[in-house]
C-alpha cells in the first residue's frame, strides 16, 4: 500500500468514534443523575448534555403500565422526554448491575430501589444507542413491570384466557 493511500484513510479513522469503557460509564452515570433527579436543575442540565434532540424511547414495560398499546413509542424528542421525566417522582436509588458496550450502543442492567412500598425489587435493562457525537438517540427499556405496579399499589388484573 502506498503512503498516500494510508494518508487518505486517516480522516475516516478520525471519524470512527467508538464508545470507550469511560464513555459507557459516563452515559450510565448521567442517566442515573437524570432518573433519580434529586436536584431538578442538575438533572435537566445533565439531560441536555446526554440526550440528542431527536431521542426516541421504546419499551413495552412502560407501555403496559401506562395502558398504551404494546410496541408503540414511549417518548419522541428530548424536550418532551426531559419534561415528562422530571415531572414524575424521582427514582430513589439506582444500582448498576452491568454495562456491556460496543462502538455505538450499550446494554445497561440496573436495579431501582425504593419504588413505592419497595416490597419487590425492580430490575431491568436499557439498550442505549448513541449518535456520532455520543448523544443518546435511542433507548429500549424493559423491566419487571409487575413488581413496579405492585410496589405502587396498582390493581393488577390478569388478562382473560383465550377462549374464555
Amino acid at each position: 500500500m502506498k503512503f498516500t493511500s494510508i494518508l487518505a484513510l486517516l480522516p475516516l479513522a478520525a471519524a470512527w468514534n467508538c464508545l470507550t469503557d469511560a464513555d459507557a460509564e459516563s452515559i450510565v452515570s448521567r442517566s442515573i443523575i437524570f432518573l433519580e433527579h434529586h436536584d431538578i436543575a442538575l438533572a435537566n442540565a445533565t439531560a441536555q448534555g446526554l440526550f440528542a434532540e431527536d431521542i426516541q424511547e421504546f419499551g413495552d414495560s412502560i407501555n403496559s403500565l401506562r395502558g398504551d398499546a404494546l410496541g408503540t413509542q414511549v417518548e419522541n424528542g428530548r424536550a418532551k422526554y426531559v419534561a415528562e421525566t422530571l415531572a414524575t417522582p424521582p427514582i430513589p436509588s439506582i444500582t448498576t448491575l452491568d454495562i456491556i458496550h460496543d462502538c455505538k450502543s450499550l446494554l445497561w442492567q440496573w436495579q431501582f430501589d425504593g419504588i413505592g412500598s419497595g416490597e419487590y425489587r425492580v430490575r431491568g435493562v436499557t439498550i442505549i444507542k448513541v449518535n456520532d457525537q455520543n448523544y443518546v438517540n435511542y433507548q429500549y427499556v424493559e423491566f419487571n413491570s409487575l413488581a413496579w405496579a405492585l410496589d405502587l399499589n396498582f390493581t393488577v388484573i390478569p388478562a382473560p384466557l383465550p377462549g374464555s
